[in-house]
């Protein structure tokens, strides 16, 4: 049976959390953060918090891959999602979108069609180089990837954190 304050004190606790986010977000306001793979999976972390209904999606939010250095397949080449150049010690300095659906067999492929055609070269089987000077100096690329029916929050996602971190070469900082 359903009881009125079961709700009631579901509610409060969804509110007191939200507004505990509010103030955490507040608390940035519009000055950007230090641009650490930390801050980017905390903000990752608050942006799911606000847009992700696990319940009514049935699944967990995605998480960021481990850093990619050019050896393998890329992370999530399969997904289309969010990627992020960093460095060995672990600054992003850029971040980036991959929403392409693809077509045929790479349907939903964004990330891979875009870090492989914009980004890297194959120098062998496995074995690739950047061949963009960002990629370059980070020497390495984390990646988020998005179902294709969740697919579209990862352009709202991107926009959330360059206009949070404070990146050498992102350019374009919404809401500033």
């Amino acid at each position: 049976s359903r009881h009125w304050w079961g709700g009631a004190l579901y509610r409060c606790f969804v509110l007191r959390s939200a507004s505990r986010l509010a103030e955490n977000l507040n608390s940035i306001g519009r000055l950007a953060m230090n641009a650490t793979l930390e801050n980017l999976k905390v903000l990752t972390a608050d942006f799911f918090f606000l847009h992700w209904n696990e319940t009514k999606i049935g699944k967990s939010s995605p998480e960021w891959s481990d850093r990619w250095t050019f050896i393998g397949s890329g992370p999530n080449y399969n997904k289309q999602g969010v990627y992020a150049f960093v460095s060995n010690e672990g600054m992003v300095t850029y971040i980036g979108v991959a929403s392409s659906r693809g077509g045929g067999p790479y349907r939903g492929h964004g990330l891979g069609a875009r870090i492989g055609n914009a980004y890297v070269r194959v120098v062998s089987e496995g074995v690739y180089r950047p061949n963009d000077s960002r990629l370059e100096d980070a020497g390495g690329l984390v990646t988020i990837g998005f179902e294709p029916e969740q697919a579209y929050l990862s352009n709202a996602l991107e926009l959330f954190l360059i206009g949070r971190l404070d990146t050498e070469h992102n350019s374009n900082r919404p809401g500033s």
